[in-house]
């Protein structure tokens, strides 16, 4: 067996233990006892700004050209 063959097999054996332990299979979910999780979006990550910058600087740029 090859060392690609063996990861592939790895993978389906992983994805196999996912599909198994599923609801849908009869195995046991406790998804709705999980505590509620409150979160936010990140705020002024690099692209955020980045996307700032640019669209401040293509508004200065249409208005230099009107």
């Amino acid at each position: 067996m090859t060392k690609d063959q063996g990861n592939n097999l790895r993978k389906r054996s992983a994805w196999r233990l996912v599909f198994t332990q599923s609801k849908v299979n009869g195995a046991p979910y406790y998804g709705e006892q999980l505590p509620a999780w409150s979160w936010d979006w990140p705020m002024n990550t690099y692209l955020q700004r980045r996307l700032q910058y640019l669209r401040w600087h293509r508004s200065t740029e249409e208005a230099a050209v009107s």
